[in-house]
């Protein structure tokens, strides 16, 4: 394949195209295997979703996106978008080592061929998971501090961060409501998760999952959030590690029926600590021993979809927040509910 050519005709193949990927995730490397095919169901102007036969998500993207936990970058020229490229929903993929120089149509069982092939040979490996080191209370009570106020100044306007604020603002419309359907299931999850109520993390979630719109709503976005600092936070103050997964089990539990598909595999890869990579760099440079250039990673962060990397962020602030107090000890004594702004380190 001509590495200096994005997209290459197969026309002898029976394919619409070919291309290659020249990054992709840790988990992605992992996950594909010699020749694995999908199926395209999602299509956005910069990414689609690819579905594979094992069932996992994998999401490939333009070079200007950021790598998602599952992701992979592919070689399109600039400013071209999948939908210009040919790519279209319900199109069947072909991912993998080698598989265009093996001189065969790489074809499914049923013995037709592909609709695209992504050579994976030669593409870089990101990895997912922001390395954590231990971090003494008073640090990340400030750098959380630094946090939350740029969530509440500079954060998406339609997403949930007036959670984090101790009283309710009142205002009108959906947005308003979505707010108030959001706040006090938000406590309640700080409190269970506390106090290792798996049982009670799991209602919580499940009445928090799918809460608003969009590809991942805004529901979906804080928990994913809130599991990420619970593993991650937990981790970095000495979190046994048995609680950690309790809790964050049983929050993917409670979320799985309501969440979007994507939603459930953002929760899945939270749960191992993998998140999309602006998240990674925000949280590597939260946790390091000398943190430098937190305010541009948590912005980077908010960039993040419309909403999203808002939403992320909020759920994120409390999770860290609830994971420190149950680290010290706080948390098993007081099962009362935890008011965001305490949660994010205010005082």
């Amino acid at each position: 394949m001509n590495p200096g050519l994005a997209l290459q005709s197969r026309q002898s193949w029976g394919l619409r195209g070919a291309t290659r990927a020249i990054r992709m995730s840790r988990w992605v490397a992992g996950e594909i295997g010699a020749e694995t095919r999908g199926v395209v169901v999602g299509l956005q102007r910069r990414a689609c979703h690819l579905a594979l036969d094992s069932g996992s998500l994998v999401i490939l993207s333009t070079p200007d996106v950021a790598l998602a936990p599952n992701g992979v970058t592919l070689a399109l020229q600039p400013r071209v978008t999948l939908g210009e490229a040919g790519v279209r929903v319900c199109q069947t993929m072909v991912l993998g080592t080698g598989v265009s120089a093996r001189g065969r149509p790489p074809g499914r069982p049923d013995g037709r061929p592909a609709d695209w092939l992504v050579e994976l040979a030669g593409a870089s490996t990101w990895e997912p998971r922001p390395r954590v080191e231990p971090i003494a209370p008073g640090a990340l009570r400030d750098r959380l501090a630094l946090t939350r106020a740029l969530v509440m100044a500079e954060g998406a306007a339609e997403s949930l961060r007036p959670v984090l604020q101790a009283t309710a603002v009142a205002t009108d419309g959906l947005q308003a409501a979505m707010i108030r359907m959001a706040r006090g299931p938000v406590r309640h999850l700080i409190a269970a998760a506390s106090g290792g109520d798996g049982e009670a993390v799991a209602g919580v979630a499940a009445r928090l999952a799918g809460l608003g719109l969009g590809l991942t709503p805004s529901g979906d976005d804080l928990l994913a959030g809130f599991a990420a600092a619970w593993i991650l936070v937990g981790e970095a103050r000495g979190l046994d590690a048995a609680a950690r997964q309790r809790v964050a089990r049983a929050l993917y539990a409670g979320a799985q029926a309501s969440a979007s598909r994507l939603g459930r595999v953002w929760l899945e890869h939270a749960l191992r600590g993998e998140l999309p990579e602006p998240m990674t760099r925000f949280v590597a440079v939260l946790l390091a021993a000398e943190s430098c250039g937190l305010e541009p990673a948590v912005r980077g962060m908010l960039a993040v979809g419309a909403s999203s990397g808002t939403d992320w962020a909020v759920g994120f602030v409390l999770g860290a927040a609830a994971a420190a107090r149950t680290a010290a000890g706080a948390g098993s004594r007081s099962r009362g509910a935890v008011i965001p702004q305490d949660a994010a380190g205010s005082r």
